[in-house]
């Protein structure tokens, strides 16, 4: 069997495409530093808010780990039988929100217990990338 050579594609996408990409999901991964230096990333359910990522959370190790006001937050898709994806990263401040930022906005926790803190992350920095197969054509007997 001779091995399929693809052309990769890297393509930085615009801020507006990933505000966009990151309304499409709703799980991502939430980044802090600890107070040891060792960065936590876990995964939270979220929303996106103007331009702000908002999650709910209570007491914790990534509550206390986000007391200097910095995280990133990444969401990604990746389809493996192709070889492509995207990646997009927010970096910025977290703060709990304010009434008025909550206002419209729907988001029930899926971790158990109450949650009963709602944060922003504020964007400081929005980048992105996709990862595509140049003429990527399956195979007409449906083998990629």
């Amino acid at each position: 069997m001779t091995p399929v050579t693809r052309e990769a594609l890297l393509e930085e996408l615009a801020v507006d495409e990933c505000w966009a990409l990151l309304a499409t999901h709703m799980v991502g991964r939430l980044a802090v530093a600890t107070l040891d230096g060792c960065p936590v990333v876990v995964p939270m359910n979220y929303v996106v808010s103007g331009n702000g990522i908002v999650f709910r959370t209570d007491d914790g190790t990534k509550l206390r780990a986000i007391g200097n006001g910095r995280a990133s937050f990444e969401v990604d898709a990746v389809d493996p039988h192709r070889g492509t994806g995207w990646s997009v990263l927010v970096r910025g401040d977290v703060y709990e929100a304010t009434s008025w930022e909550l206002a419209g906005v729907t988001l029930d926790a899926w971790a158990p217990g109450p949650k009963r803190l709602w944060l922003r992350l504020a964007a400081r920095e929005v980048t992105g990338r996709r990862l595509d197969v140049a003429g990527f054509e399956p195979d007409e007997r449906g083998y990629l």
